[in-house]
């Protein structure tokens, strides 16, 4: 993004200010932005609340972030709350805590720990999400890593490589100290009603469909139909009601 010759914002404490075209644009408190904000840089500390759509080079945000609009940014980054009422568009997103959309996401790499709320279709390049998973739509990446610390449910996910499971004891007790993970571990599940891709590994997964090339189903699985093209592997502490062997 071309710096060109922007002033600053700078909100300290409980205030407030305009939204506008800024280089660089901080929060450090309680701050409100009113109206739509472009900025090269954000940074926010504290509590924030923007009354706008968001668009950024570069967001980092330690503590939370609400957007009433959609959010587009290069780089975002963050430690604590990302809550969005619009679409979000990134490049890059590494996020660790809270991630709530009402709307749709699409970036080129995501990377999220914590609780996971998507109420529309997530599309990406690389997908890695660990913790508490909710997506209502569509989860679509080339890449997806995903893994379960409570009961996870994404409608139908579609991908290349994909793998799912129930992520480990000793890193479900850090998540609760650090994010504040509800601690239900034991029931870490993900549900879907398909799972589409060539190279598929799950456990801990309850679907209505899996359909894929080479299908590997490893333990706490329970899934109704199976199609493959090539191989297919099952656990015996899973459950398949029917295998089909497509071509």
């Amino acid at each position: 993004m071309k710096n060109d010759k922007r002033a600053d914002l700078k909100i300290i404490g409980n205030n407030s200010a305009s939204g506008g075209r800024y280089d660089s644009a901080k929060v450090i408190g309680n701050g409100l932005i009113t109206g739509d904000l472009d900025c090269i840089t954000f940074k926010g500390v504290g509590d924030s609340r923007l009354q706008g759509n968001l668009k950024a080079g570069t967001a980092k945000i330690t503590g939370s972030l609400h957007v009433e609009g959609k959010a587009d940014a290069d780089d975002m980054r963050v430690t604590g709350d990302l809550k969005l009422d619009g679409d979000f568009h990134a490049r890059h997103c590494h996020l660790r805590g809270g991630f709530t959309t009402k709307a749709s996401v699409k970036a080129d790499d995501l990377s999220l720990m914590g609780l996971i709320n998507v109420r529309k279709n997530c599309e990406a390049e690389t997908f890695n999400g660990e913790g508490q998973i909710r997506i209502d739509g569509l989860l679509n990446a080339d890449r997806i890593e995903i893994k379960t610390y409570g009961p996870s449910r994404i409608s139908e996910v579609g991908g290349d490589r994909i793998n799912i499971g129930k992520g480990s004891a000793t890193s479900f007790g850090k998540m609760i100290k650090v994010l504040l993970i509800p601690s239900n571990w034991g029931n870490a599940m993900l549900s879907a009603n398909s799972i589409e891709g060539d190279d598929i590994r799950l456990s801990s997964t309850k679907a209505k469909v899996v359909r894929g090339k080479d299908v590997v189903i490893g333990s706490g699985c329970e899934i109704d139909l199976i199609e493959y093209t090539d191989s297919l592997q099952v656990d015996r502490g899973s459950i398949v009601k029917e295998k089909k062997k497509i071509g």
